[in-house]
């Protein structure tokens, strides 16, 4: 099986993750304009209809602004939790979906998409039910997993034996704390439900190395409290105190654009 994996767009603004399975295409999250989103996949010769699903990982509007455009212009199916998608009633935009395009499930529910094994992983973050993704396909495993303010022994144990993954570093505490930030605000982001800063993405990864870990991608970076040098040094550092960190291939996702792709053959 040929995967390809790219973000469109990943920070604090827009975060869009395109994944591409033998042509099975699916989205993860749609945080751009609906129009952004369909015209970088225009120029890159993919057409809307040939996206199969959408996985929403909350209801915060840099992962969901896209949907009303997104499900207009096509007749993509959206994943989420129930949490989530009485979350988005928050928008203006929700009265105009068809809420019968909307396939709901529980954090920690698994389901089929094709030949892809979805696996929906609860974390902590601000919202009502969000959920880090975790996706299967012969012997690759691949995992999202962004906006958490921390992680435990669960989260840890359902991301073992990982191919792949894109992993938040959204801040660094020292340029967070320097910052021009109000404080409660700050406080949220480092808080237990905010995000993960540098320095845990860092902790986090040493324990999820393992033989076949052979990618992954730092994102959600913040544009204020953030820098892509001080993230991957951050991490780098980390992954020389575990056997075979040093192979792991890491990159950092920019803000806007299209990544650089993470490629797999599986055969």
């Amino acid at each position: 099986m040929s995967i390809r994996i790219r973000t469109l767009a990943s920070g604090s603004e827009a975060n869009v993750l395109l994944a591409e399975f033998d042509g099975f295409r699916l989205l993860i999250d749609a945080g751009l304009s609906g129009k952004a989103i369909l015209q970088m996949l225009a120029e890159e010769g993919i057409a809307p209809d040939s996206l199969q699903a959408l996985l929403l990982t909350h209801e915060h509007i840099d992962h969901c602004k896209g949907l009303p455009q997104l499900m207009k212009s096509t007749d993509l199916p959206v994943y989420t939790t129930r949490g989530t998608f009485e979350g988005l009633a928050r928008h203006a935009f929700f009265a105009r979906l068809p809420k019968e395009r909307f396939h709901l499930f529980r954090a920690g529910d698994s389901f089929e998409l094709g030949r892809i094994r979805v696996k929906s992983l609860p974390v902590r973050h601000d919202t009502r039910e969000p959920v880090a993704y975790r996706l299967e396909a012969g012997d690759f495993a691949f995992a999202c997993v962004t906006d958490l303010g921390c992680y435990g022994r669960e989260l840890t144990e359902s991301l073992q034996g990982l191919s792949a993954m894109v992993l938040e570093a959204n801040h660094n505490r020292r340029m967070l704390e320097a910052g021009p930030y109000p404080y409660p605000l700050k406080r949220r982001i480092d808080g237990p439900e905010g995000h993960l800063s540098n320095e845990d993405a860092g902790l986090f990864l040493e324990q999820l190395v393992n033989p076949r870990l052979r990618q992954v991608m730092l994102g959600h970076l913040s544009k204020v409290n953030n820098v892509p040098e001080l993230a991957l040094d951050t991490v780098e550092r980390a992954l020389k105190h575990v056997p075979g960190g040093e192979k792991i291939r890491l990159s950092a996702a920019p803000w806007t654009g299209f990544s650089e792709p993470m490629v797999f053959d599986g055969r």
